[in-house]
């Protein structure tokens, strides 16, 4: 096992932001997933480590893929010829302390759930027959009476709807909009800060990105914040600014645009654009890539056949770092710590070559207990287990993360940084 290991890194003066430039490993999951369209990651068997769930398109297939804890993965058919499937999501749904899951198909118009015994054997329930062209389903306590609901968004017939669950796991559908041109995206969060459950959406047809209001009663009030957004398509949040107060992630499928919203903590919202020139964005993920303490974004772009993450500066402007400009048709993205090692890796799927992928970071990467050397070349995070590794080096100085000098006998479990040569080459974290 990897030591687990929550890593705060602290840019302090006179220390270069090439700690950010991480470097990658690409590991192939499956590559026969075919028309792989949708992820999500999860414990599914309960042993602490993460599993990868997907769809395939063109198969109709939902499957997912067991991690041994050495991220050999063994995949696990569930469904297969549901005709359109186009989205997956994971939760646990039942309160039974293990995780379910959640499919849509965007030809059929059925919404799925697979209820997980607790052994991982899955059992389908039957949500919806004629969400016709939904897309996206994801789980949440929209009501707040401590079970979770589902909430959906279904291009053809221009509806936000959402499922409520009576605590029993019987569903009963609700409308939040019948009149959302195109919509693609519904994502569930409490936008407004009242304690209750609100709904970004994104809007295919009508360009729009939107807010829908929640009253605490799950009656809905539409607010537009985007009307100009060519192709809406997927919408997410997340405090970007770390200001308390929820913003929204956007891309834009026509205009080749990532943007996000800013939120004035009133629920006023300004545009900033990350990119216009990124070809066909799909999805977007929030996530603290570099452990900066500040937000980053990870994204796939479908024509650009790209995954990259977008490096926050700590002032929100953003720089493009490629993590892969070979992922023929990529769709979805996502980030968690798949190996263990503390750093986020990323997960994605190829469309066009039918494969779910994952990408190791560097951040971090010294087993728990090595004795090798931290290499002089390293940029991102390594774990220090014993002081042996710093043999190697015949001059250096260790700086704190308030930037003061401070000896290797002295050191306690924390971050440092090591300069050798005139340059920073690492950054440690002691553990022991």
């Amino acid at each position: 096992m990897k030591t687990s290991i929550i890593l705060y890194a602290l840019l302090i003066a006179g220390i270069s932001s090439a700690y950010a430039q991480i470097s990658w490993t690409e590991h192939l999951i499956d590559g026969t997933f075919s028309g792989a369209i949708s992820i999500d990651v999860g414990d599914l068997d309960g042993d602490s480590d993460i599993d990868v769930i997907g769809a395939a398109y063109n198969s109709g297939e939902v499957a997912w893929w067991e991690n041994d804890g050495n991220e050999n993965f063994t995949k696990h058919t569930l469904v297969t010829g549901f005709a359109g499937v186009i989205f997956v999501s994971v939760g646990d749904i039942d309160g039974d302390s293990d995780t379910d899951i959640i499919g849509a198909s965007n030809a059929t118009g059925r919404v799925l759930l697979w209820l997980n015994n607790g052994s991982q054997i899955f059992s389908p329930d039957t949500i919806a027959t004629a969400f016709q062209g939904a897309h996206s389903v994801y789980m949440i306590d929209l009501d707040s009476d401590d079970d979770m609901d589902i909430v959906g968004a279904a291009y053809t017939i221009d509806a936000i709807h959402w499922w409520n669950n009576d605590g029993e796991d019987n569903f009963s559908e609700h409308s939040v909009t019948d009149a959302f041109d195109g919509a693609w995206t519904a994502f569930p969060a409490d936008i407004d800060g009242d304690g209750d459950i609100d709904i970004a959406g994104a809007a295919r047809e009508a360009d729009e990105v939107c807010w829908f209001e929640n009253d605490g009663s799950e009656n809905f009030t539409a607010h537009v914040i985007d009307s100009n957004f060519d192709g809406a398509h997927i919408v997410i949040t997340s405090d970007l600014d770390g200001d308390d107060a929820m913003d929204l992630i956007a891309t834009a499928r026509h205009a080749n645009e990532i943007a996000w919203y800013e939120n004035d903590g009133e629920e006023n919202f300004t545009k900033h654009t990350i990119t216009d020139d990124y070809a066909w964005p799909t999805f977007v993920y929030p996530c603290d890539i570099d452990d900066d303490s500040d937000t980053d974004i990870v994204s796939a772009g479908y024509s650009a056949n790209d995954v990259s993450w977008w490096e926050n500066d700590g002032s929100q402007n953003f720089t493009k770092r490629t993590i892969s400009s070979s992922c023929i048709g990529a769709i979805p993205v996502t980030a968690t710590d798949i190996d263990g090692d503390s750093d986020l890796d990323v997960a994605a799927a190829a469309y066009d070559l039918n494969d779910v992928i994952w990408y190791e970071s560097n951040a971090t990467g010294i087993e728990h207990g090595s004795t090798g050397h931290i290499r002089g070349d390293i940029m991102g995070a390594s774990i220090l287990t014993s002081m042996q590794q710093l043999d190697h080096l015949d001059v250096y100085t260790i700086f704190d993360a308030s930037g003061r000098v401070t000896g290797k006998d002295a050191l306690r479990p924390g971050t440092y940084f090591i300069q050798a040569d005139g340059r920073f080459i690492g950054k440690v974290v002691v553990v022991r």
